[in-house]
């Protein structure tokens, strides 16, 4: 499912988005608990009113980054669970171990903004990592409270996703 923009992120005009142009992008996603790979087509939106431009993206995806917040969050839960050493992870699903540090800090930052509960890293539990994919509409709620994407990295200037 697409999201549908009501209100320009940059400029707050509604209802002012008209189709603009798409492109296509890599995306790493779990299947069945495999790393698997696609080519996905997304749309972008022009505003009207400012003129600035808007990718549409689904909520499991990351701005400006290949992989989806469920494969991020099934890499972390088994990091977590400690049921192999941090090389055998990383080579199981073919990323490097400074992602994996990368996703970690980055989760460890954003979880203790949007679940106060989580105050260190030796409080964080399988059930954490479950929590946080049961919560519907993670990423857009995260960017309207905080103003940046959950798990995103990349800072820019009048970046948004807002349903």
């Amino acid at each position: 499912m697409k999201p549908v923009y009501k209100v320009c992120p940059k400029c707050g005009a509604v209802g002012c988005f008209k189709p603009f142009t798409d492109y296509t992008r890599g995306m790493i996603y779990i299947d069945n608990g495999i790393r698997t790979e696609t080519i996905i087509v997304v749309d972008r939106v022009q505003c009207s009113s400012c003129k600035s431009t808007h990718a549409l993206l689904a909520d499991f995806l990351i701005p400006y980054g290949s992989y989806t917040l469920r494969f991020i969050l099934h890499v972390l839960r088994a990091y977590f669970h400690r049921s192999c050493t941090v090389e055998a992870l990383c080579e199981q699903f073919s990323i490097a171990i400074a992602t994996l540090y990368k996703w970690k800090d980055l989760f460890l930052e954003h979880a203790n903004l949007w679940l106060p509960v989580l105050k260190r890293m030796s409080q964080i539990s399988i059930q954490s990592l479950d929590d946080f994919e049961n919560i519907d509409k993670l990423p857009s709620s995260f960017f309207r409270r905080y103003g940046f994407s959950f798990l995103q990295s990349h800072q820019t200037m009048g970046y948004s996703r807002s349903p």
